[in-house]
C-alpha cells in the first residue's frame, strides 16, 4: 500500500484520510491551522434544491446516500453526533415565486424534494407577515467544526497528524519519504506551483451567529429557514445565518459590508430582535466551472490535488474522497 501524505485537514483532507485509512493505506496529515478555512466557518448545509429557479443540485441522488453513510460512520468512530436530517422552510415572497414553487412541486423528479405548506411552524412567531411557504426535504446539516476538531484529536491519538505548515519548496524533499502527496489546502491551492493552470475563483463567505432573546427552548425552530440567506439551528438556542459571496476581499476576516448585507436580509424576514453572538468568515475554494478537482500534477507525478468543493462541499466531499482514494490505492 502507498505511504501517503495529506496537506490540509479541512473537509477534503479529513474525508480523504478517512477513506484511505479504511483501505489500509498508511496516512499522515499536516495542517497549520491557517486563517480563512471555509470548513470551520461553514454551517455544513446539504440542500437538494437551490437558487432562484429552484434547481436540483448536481447528481444529488448519487451523492446524498454516500454522504449520509460516511458521516454516520464517522459519528460512530468518533463518538459524537454530526449528522442532522433537517428540512428547510423556503420563504416565498411574491406571487411569481409562489407559482414557480408550485410548478416545481408538480414535476415528477422534484416530488421527493419539494412540497407546499400553509404555515411556518415554530418560525411563525418570528417572521414578518406576507410570506407563503414551501418545504425542502432530504436536506440536512453536518457539524463541520466539530468533525474537524474530533478527527484531528483522533488523528493525534493514532499518531498520524502533525500541526505544521508546509511550503511548496519542501515538497520535493517529502517525495523521497512518501509515495503520494495530496494537497487538500482549500483556497490556498490557488497559488500552488504544482498546479499552475487550475481554474480557481475563490470567494469569501461570512455568517452571523445569533440568539433570539426571550425565546424558550420549546419555542426554538427546528427547521432551517431560507430566503436570500439561510438560517440554521445549531443547538442550544444558537443559529447560524449566512452567507455572503465576496469575489474581491482584502483579507480573511469578517467585514462590515458582509455584516450589513446579512442584517439587511435578516430584517426582511424576521419581525423579532436578535442578539449577534459572533461573526465568522471563510474563503471558499471554488472553481470557475464549480466542479471539484482531483488532479495529478504534470510537474511531479507523486503530487495530487483534491480541491474545489466550494459551496456544496458537505455533499460532494464523501463521494469524491472515495473516488480519489480508490484511484490512489490502485494507481
Amino acid at each position: 500500500m502507498p505511504k501517503t501524505l495529506i496537506i490540509g485537514q479541512g473537509i477534503a483532507g479529513t474525508l480523504l484520510a478517512w477513506e484511505l485509512r479504511n483501505s489500509g493505506v498508511e496516512v499522515h496529515i499536516l495542517d497549520g491551522r491557517l486563517p480563512g478555512a471555509s470548513s470551520i466557518a461553514a454551517a455544513g448545509i446539504i440542500n437538494p434544491v437551490t437558487g432562484k429557479r429552484y434547481v436540483k443540485s448536481w447528481r444529488f441522488e448519487e451523492f446524498y446516500p454516500i454522504a449520509r453513510q460516511v458521516y454516520r460512520n464517522l459519528e460512530e468512530a468518533l463518538g459524537v453526533a454530526l449528522w442532522e436530517e433537517r428540512p428547510i422552510l423556503r420563504l416565498l415572497a411574491t406571487p411569481e415565486e409562489t407559482n414557480d414553487w408550485s410548478v416545481r412541486c408538480s414535476q415528477e423528479d422534484y416530488l421527493p424534494f419539494l412540497s407546499e405548506r400553509d404555515h411556518a411552524d415554530k418560525w411563525g412567531k418570528l417572521l414578518k407577515p406576507g410570506f407563503h411557504f414551501g418545504l425542502i426535504h432530504q436536506s440536512g446539516r453536518v457539524n463541520l467544526p466539530l468533525l474537524m476538531e474530533r478527527f484531528r484529536n483522533y488523528a493525534l491519538e493514532k499518531g498520524f497528524f502533525q500541526e505544521k505548515t508546509v511550503s511548496p519548496e519542501e515538497i520535493e524533499a517529502l517525495t523521497t519519504k512518501y509515495d503520494q502527496i495530496i494537497f487538500c489546502e482549500g483556497w490556498r491551492g490557488e497559488t500552488n506551483p504544482f498546479f499552475p493552470e487550475t481554474p480557481f475563483r475563490v470567494s469569501k463567505g461570512e455568517a452571523l451567529l445569533l440568539r433570539f432573546p426571550g425565546l424558550e427552548a420549546a419555542e426554538w425552530p427546528e427547521e432551517m429557514l431560507k430566503k436570500t440567506v439561510l438560517v440554521a439551528p445549531l443547538g442550544d438556542g444558537l443559529f447560524w445565518a449566512g452567507s455572503t459571496y465576496r469575489w474581491h476581499f482584502p483579507d480573511t476576516l469578517p467585514g462590515e459590508d458582509g455584516r450589513s448585507f446579512l442584517l439587511d436580509h435578516l430584517y426582511e424576514m424576521l419581525s423579532v430582535p436578535f442578539d449577534i453572538v459572533d461573526m465568522v468568515a471563510g474563503i471558499r475554494p471554488t472553481m470557475i466551472d464549480r466542479r471539484p478537482v482531483l488532479n495529478q500534477s504534470h510537474l511531479n507525478p507523486k503530487v495530487y490535488m483534491f480541491n474545489g468543493l466550494g459551496t456544496k462541499g458537505t455533499l460532494l466531499a464523501p463521494f469524491f474522497a472515495r473516488e480519489l482514494a480508490t484511484r490512489l490505492v490502485h494507481s
